[in-house]
């Protein structure tokens, strides 16, 4: 049960920050590249990095490689659905 906590505090935690939320809203149209994010938030990609990093921590995005591009997609598991719903 302990760990259904942690993983609900992980993902609360991640949706707390307003780049966090604002990727997590650009995502439910559809996977985007990593250069993609970064363009739209306005924030250097080390930053856009980390904050995708905290998202994908909390299972609430994928990411899938691509030669040198990274993609992210919001992860497709019933927990993150209610999580992206309710933020």
């Amino acid at each position: 049960m302990m760990c259904d906590l942690e993983s609900s505090v992980a993902a609360a935690r991640a949706l707390g920050h307003p780049a966090r939320l604002r990727t997590v809203a650009m995502l439910r149209s559809g996977e985007l590249c990593v250069c993609q994010i970064t363009e739209v938030l306005k924030l250097a990609s080390s930053t856009v990095s980390a904050h995708l990093k905290e998202l994908k921590q909390a299972g609430l995005v994928t990411e899938r490689k691509d030669g040198r591009w990274v993609y992210f997609v919001l992860t497709d598991t019933e927990d993150a659905h209610s999580w992206i719903a309710a933020a």
